[in-house]
C-alpha cells in the first residue's frame, strides 16, 4: 500500500528552494555561466531552474539534490539552445557579411573589427565537431542545400539540421564574448 503524502504549501516549497539556493546556488550559477558565458542569461536560467524547483511536490524523494539541480540545469540549458537556434536567421548572418564587405573598403577601424570577428568566428569553428563544422561550411560557404550537405556527409536532413544550428549557436556565442 502506497502512503499518500500531502502536497506541499508554498511556503515549504520556498524553504526548500532557499535551501536548495544556499547549498547549491553557486555551483549552479557556475554552471551555466561556463555555458552561456553571459552573465544575464546564466541568471535567467538559474531563476528557471528554481522555479521548476518550486514545481516539485515531493522533494523528499531528491536523494541527491546537487545531482538533480544539475540535471534540471542541463534540461532548462538544452530548452534554452533550442529557442536560441531557432531565432538565428540565415539572412541576418548573410545581410551582416555582404555588409562588411562594403563597409570595410571604406573604414579602416571598420576592417579591423570585421577582421576580430571573422577571427572569432573560425575559432568557434575549430571547436565544433567535425560533421558540424563540415555541414557550416558546406551550407554557408558552398551554397549547399541541407539535403545535399546531408548526402556529402552521409548523414540525415535531421542530423544535418542540429550540426547547422549547435554551429550558428557557437558562432553566436563566440561573437557575443568577444564584444
Amino acid at each position: 500500500m502506497t502512503r499518500e503524502r500531502p502536497f506541499l504549501n508554498p511556503e515549504e516549497k520556498r524553504s526548500f528552494v532557499d535551501a536548495i539556493a544556499a547549498q547549491h546556488g553557486q555551483r549552479l550559477r557556475r554552471f551555466l555561466m561556463a555555458r552561456v558565458r553571459n552573465a544575464a542569461d546564466a541568471s535567467d536560467l538559474v531563476q528557471e531552474v528554481y522555479l521548476r524547483l518550486l514545481r516539485v511536490e515531493d522533494h523528499e524523494t531528491i536523494r541527491m539534490p546537487e545531482a538533480y539541480v544539475i540535471a534540471l540545469a542541463n534540461h532548462v540549458l538544452y530548452q534554452y539552445r533550442l529557442r536560441v537556434s531557432r531565432t538565428l536567421e540565415p539572412a541576418e548572418l548573410e545581410e551582416a557579411l555582404a555588409n562588411s564587405e562594403t563597409l570595410a573598403e571604406n573604414d579602416p577601424e571598420t576592417q579591423s573589427t570585421t577582421r576580430q570577428r571573422l577571427e572569432e568566428v573560425q575559432k568557434a569553428l575549430h571547436e565544433l565537431s567535425p560533421k558540424a563544422r563540415a555541414a557550416m561550411i558546406l551550407h554557408w560557404r558552398d551554397g549547399l542545400t541541407v539535403d545535399e550537405v546531408g548526402e556529402r556527409l552521409g548523414t540525415s536532413r535531421h542530423m544535418v539540421k542540429k550540426h547547422l544550428a549547435r554551429a550558428l549557436l557557437a558562432c553566436r556565442q563566440r561573437l557575443d564574448s568577444g564584444e
